[in-house]
């Protein structure tokens, strides 16, 4: 099987591509963890073409789609996270189709070798605590739960996340 690549992104159209796979790929996973209102909420604040431009022009994020040859099958969001000194794995997300195929590994193994690169020690992330299925994949690959944290981030919704983080 082929493995899947990163291809780092910084032009509109792509900011729309990795937009759009977002808009599938939430409102599919996102069912039954969190309300559809909050789904569409966060899909603004956080996926739009504008707020993905901000992140990486402004915020120091870089966005990845995940290829498989030429094929865009989800995307990552990540930031070299200073005060902790660890890389921030921000967004991770693969269209249903192409999970349970070994991607995610693909994905682990690329970042890491990306956090060795810049000679950051450990990757960490959050998920919902709710997100059963997203919780048991971070473990499958390797990451220890740390913590929780619950981030209030507007319009009357919260994150409630567990921490994961795994060495590199």
């Amino acid at each position: 099987m082929a493995k899947v690549r990163l291809k780092k992104i910084s032009k509109e159209r792509e900011f729309l591509m990795v937009a759009d796979l977002a808009h599938e790929i939430w409102r599919e996973h996102y069912a039954g963890i969190v309300s559809a209102d909050q789904v569409e909420y966060m899909l603004e604040k956080f996926q739009s073409p504008s707020a993905i431009n901000a992140a990486v022009t402004g915020e120091g994020y870089e966005y990845y789609l995940i290829r498989k040859g030429l094929v865009p099958i989800g995307y990552v969001g990540i930031r070299a996270h200073q005060p902790q000194g660890k890389l921030f794995l921000s967004k991770f997300y693969i269209l249903k189709e192409y999970r349970g195929q070994g991607h995610a590994r693909d994905v682990i193994t690329e970042l890491s070798e990306m956090a060795k690169d810049m000679r950051i020690p450990a990757i960490w992330l959050t998920a919902s605590k709710k997100n059963a299925s997203s919780i048991a994949a971070y473990e499958h690959l390797g990451f220890r739960k740390t913590g929780d944290v619950c981030n209030d981030i507007g319009n009357g919704f919260v994150m409630d996340d567990y921490v994961f983080e795994m060495e590199v």
